[in-house]
């Protein structure tokens, strides 16, 4: 079922499928919230789960130029609309940019961390990959210049840029008859990817360094769950996150990149139903 909130002044699109444990989906950049879409599927038989479109470059209508696109504005909207939605004892699951603005949010003590319950991180921003190398030309393209950073953008809706890009993270492919679903406004929109450009200039990797203490001090169970064959988020990435946080389990998922919800999504559906399963034990007192 698909429903709309409007939070910060931004309308959140997002679908509700199925009953059970809560589970929100958090996005990357330029893909909306039906990249979930085979994992949620699975998924969705015993669990609630709940996949918005951010306002990442994707979404379906501009937001206007009165609309907050940063960092720090992003993560404040998740934990918003967790909290419009009266949501409790999340699971809270993040991929790619999404889970930088996530770490972000942690560090910025952004997220009322009484209803999260546990969270997802699968390959993603971290630390000084704020945004990742490959990526990091382009959001320099978007500081210098707005028009060169359309200019860019556009070039990537290109059939060749949008086939780049699909290859670059994933290993199974995406069926083309799904791209307008996944990459919706920003490749039906110039407005859009106006926003697009907002967004991209605001990652920066001061937002992920500096949730490095809150990263140590998290009490909430956390899952790393990593794709093994990611050039633009290695393995070490997940590494380095998993001994940080202090109540955490590593598990890497062969044959996929960054998208592991497209290239193992049964398999991602299976780690996260198997992980908010787990009774959490108590933090260790004294």
């Amino acid at each position: 079922m698909t429903r709309s909130v409007a939070v910060d002044g931004v309308d959140i699109r997002y679908a509700d499928d199925g009953d059970g444990t809560p589970v929100v989906f958090v996005h990357g950049a330029y893909v909306t919230g039906s990249l979930w879409g085979e994992t949620v599927g699975h998924l969705s038989v015993d669990h609630r789960c709940i996949t918005p479109t951010w306002p990442f470059g994707a979404h379906a209508q501009p937001v206007g130029s009165s609309a907050d696109l940063g960092v720090v504005a992003a993560g404040q909207r998740i934990a918003r609309f967790i909290e419009l939605l009266n949501l409790r004892e999340v699971t809270l699951v993040a991929n790619d940019t999404g889970g930088g603005v996530l770490l972000s949010a942690l560090g910025a003590s952004t997220l009322d961390l009484s209803r999260i319950a546990k969270i997802v991180l699968t390959n993603c921003d971290s630390y000084e990959h704020f945004p990742p190398q490959a990526f990091a030309p382009l959001v320099r393209v978007c500081r210098a210049s707005e028009l060169a950073g359309r200019l860019l953008l556009r070039i990537l809706t290109t059939r060749r840029g949008i086939t780049r890009f699909v290859d670059a993270v994933t290993l199974r492919g995406i069926d083309p008859h799904a791209y307008a679903e996944i990459f919706g406004g920003f490749l039906a929109s110039a407005s859009v990817r106006r926003d697009a450009v907002r967004f991209t200039t605001g990652l920066d990797r001061r937002y992920t360094l500096a949730a490095a203490q809150a990263i140590k001090n998290c009490s909430v169970p956390v899952l790393v769950l990593w794709g093994a064959d990611d050039p633009m988020f290695p393995v070490s990435h997940a590494e380095r996150l998993a001994s940080a946080f202090p109540r955490a389990s590593l598990q890497i998922l062969h044959g996929s990149r960054t998208y592991v919800m497209v290239d193992r999504p049964e398999a991602t559906a299976d780690a996260i139903r198997t992980f908010t399963r787990v009774r959490s034990k108590p933090d260790r007192l004294g």
